[in-house]
C-alpha cells in the first residue's frame, strides 16, 4: 500500500521486552472528523455560505421586484450596495469584538438578523425599507458573521492559515451560488414575497443552532507574531485596503448583474441563475486552490496573479454571444474573482499587528465591501444610462486595472522593505565586528 504524507500519521508505540519494538500506522482521515479545529472550520464555512448567499439574493430578486413596483434597476441594485457597505462598517465593530470576546456571542447576532430581515422583506413596499432592511441585515447581521469567523477558521488552523481562509471563503463562493438559486427557484414557483418568507425561516432554524457550536480557539494557538503595529504595518493595511476596494468594484459588478445579463441574452429564468450558481461552484475550486498557494507561495503573490485573470475576463462578458460563452465565462471568472479575495483576507492576517486580526480583516473586508457595492451600483447606472452592460463591464475591468497597479506598489513596498532592513543594520554589524574602520584618521 502507497503510504502518502497527507494521509497516514506516524504514532511510535513505547518498546516491549522483545528482540524489537513496534510501531503502528494510523489512517489520519479516519480521526480527523474528530478533530475540533475541523469541526469548527466547518461550522464556519457553512455560515459564512449562508451569509453570502443572504447579500448575493438581491441579484434574483432585482427583476421582480423592480417589474412589480417600476423601479429603475440602479435603485433596486443599490439594495446590494447598501448591505455590502454595512456588511464592511459592521465587519469592523464586530472583528474588534472578536478579538475581545467570545466569538459565540458575536455569531449568534449574526445568525439571528439576516433571517429576521428576510422576514420584514416579505412585507416591502417601498425604497426605504429595502435600503433600511438591508442596512440592518449587513450592519449587525452579516457583519458580525464574515470578519469574525474567517478570523477564528485561521486561529484553529494556525499552521495553514491561507488554506483556512480558503475552505471558509469556498463555502462563501458555495452561498453565493446556491442560495440565490434556491431563491430564485422560490420565487419562480411561489413569487418573490412568499420566497423572502421561506428564506428567513430557513435561516433563523440552521444558522441559531450552528453559531451555539462554535467556540474559541486555544490560547497556545492563538499565539502568532504580529507585524509590530508601526508604520509599515499602517502603510501595508492602507495599501492593501485600496487595492480590495478597487479589485472588489471589478468583482461586483458580473456578480451582480451576470443573472440579468443572462436574461437580456435570452435566457430562462432558471438558466440565467444558473450562470452565477456556476460562477459560484467554480469559486469554490478558487478560493481553497489559492489558499493552499497562498500559504506556499505568498498571499501577495497569488493575488497579483488572480487579479490579473479577474481584470481580463470581465472586460468579456458583454461580448459573449451565446449562453455557452457565458457559461464558460462565469465559470473560469469564479475561479479568479474567488482567488483575488482568499489572496487579500490572507495578506490582512499576516499583515495585522499582533492581537488584531479581526479589526484587520475587518477594515480590509470594508473596503472590499465598498468596492463591491461601486461595483454593483455603477453597473445598474450605466446599464439605465447606455441601455447595455458594454461600459459597465469596461468600467469594471478599469478598476482592476487600478487594482494591479496599486499591487505593484505594495510589492514593491514588501520587497524593499527588508532590504532596507538589512541594510541598515548591517553598518552597525561591520563597525562592531571591525571598531578600527570607526575611528577617524589621524594622518592628515
Amino acid at each position: 500500500m502507497k503510504v502518502g504524507r497527507q494521509s497516514w500519521t506516524y504514532v511510535p508505540i513505547a518498546p516491549e521486552p522483545g528482540p524489537a519494538p513496534r510501531a503502528r500506522w494510523r489512517n489520519a482521515a479516519q480521526t480527523d472528523f474528530m478533530n475540533p479545529a475541523v469541526l469548527m472550520v466547518a461550522v464556519c464555512t457553512a455560515m459564512v455560505a449562508m451569509a453570502f448567499g443572504a447579500v448575493g439574493t438581491v441579484a434574483v430578486f432585482l427583476q421582480p421586484i423592480a417589474a412589480e413596483f417600476a423601479w429603475p434597476r440602479a435603485d433596486v441594485a443599490a439594495a446590494y450596495s447598501v448591505a455590502t457597505v454595512a456588511t464592511g462598517l459592521g465587519g469592523i465593530a464586530m472583528g474588534h469584538f472578536a478579538d475581545r470576546l467570545p466569538v459565540r456571542r458575536v455569531a449568534l447576532l449574526g445568525a439571528l438578523v439576516p433571517g429576521i430581515a428576510f422576514l420584514l422583506l416579505s412585507g416591502l413596499d417601498s425604497t426605504p425599507a429595502l435600503y433600511v432592511l438591508h442596512a440592518v441585515m449587513g450592519l449587525v447581521g452579516i457583519g458580525a458573521i464574515m470578519a469574525p469567523l474567517n478570523r477564528l477558521a485561521s486561529l484553529w488552523l494556525a499552521r495553514n492559515p491561507g488554506l483556512a481562509i480558503g475552505i471558509v471563503s469556498a463555502g462563501g463562493a458555495a452561498g453565493q451560488g446556491l442560495v440565490p438559486y434556491f431563491a430564485r427557484y422560490l420565487i419562480v414557483t411561489e413569487g418573490w414575497r412568499q420566497a423572502y418568507w421561506i428564506l428567513g425561516l430557513l435561516f433563523i432554524a440552521v444558522m441559531v443552532p450552528l453559531a451555539l457550536l462554535l467556540r474559541d480557539a486555544p490560547v497556545a494557538g492563538n499565539a502568532r507574531p504580529g507585524a509590530g503595529g508601526g508604520p509599515s504595518a499602517v502603510r501595508l493595511l492602507a495599501l492593501l485596503s485600496l487595492a480590495a476596494l478597487l479589485c472588489c468594484v471589478c468583482m461586483g459588478t458580473p456578480l451582480v448583474h451576470v443573472v440579468t445579463l443572462g436574461s437580456d441574452r435570452g435566457l430562462g429564468g432558471r438558466e440565467a441563475a444558473g450562470l452565477l450558481a456556476v460562477m459560484m461552484v467554480a469559486g469554490m475550486a478558487g478560493r481553497v486552490g489559492f489558499g493552499r498557494l497562498s500559504d506556499r507561495f505568498g498571499s501577495l503573490q497569488t493575488y497579483i496573479a488572480a487579479s490579473v485573470g479577474q481584470t481580463a475576463l470581465a472586460f468579456l462578458f458583454p461580448y459573449a454571444g451565446s449562453g455557452a460563452q457565458l457559461y464558460v465565462l462565469s465559470a473560469l471568472f469564479g475561479l479568479v474573482f474567488s482567488g483575488a479575495m482568499t489572496s487579500f483576507l490572507s495578506c490582512a492576517r499576516e499583515y495585522a499587528p499582533a492581537g488584531k486580526t479581526g479589526l484587520s480583516l475587518g477594515v480590509v473586508m470594508f473596503f472590499g465591501w465598498a468596492g463591491m457595492a461601486l461595483g454593483a451600483w455603477q453597473g445598474g447606472l450605466f446599464y439605465d444610462i447606455c441601455g447595455d452592460y458594454f461600459a459597465s463591464f469596461a468600467n469594471a475591468s478599469a478598476a482592476g486595472v487600478a487594482n494591479l497597479l496599486v499591487l505593484a506598489l505594495l510589492l514593491l513596498y514588501v520587497v524593499r522593505a527588508p532590504m532596507r532592513e538589512y541594510t541598515e543594520n548591517l553598518v552597525p554589524k561591520f563597525h562592531r565586528e571591525h571598531p578600527c574602520a570607526a575611528q577617524p584618521s589621524s594622518q592628515p
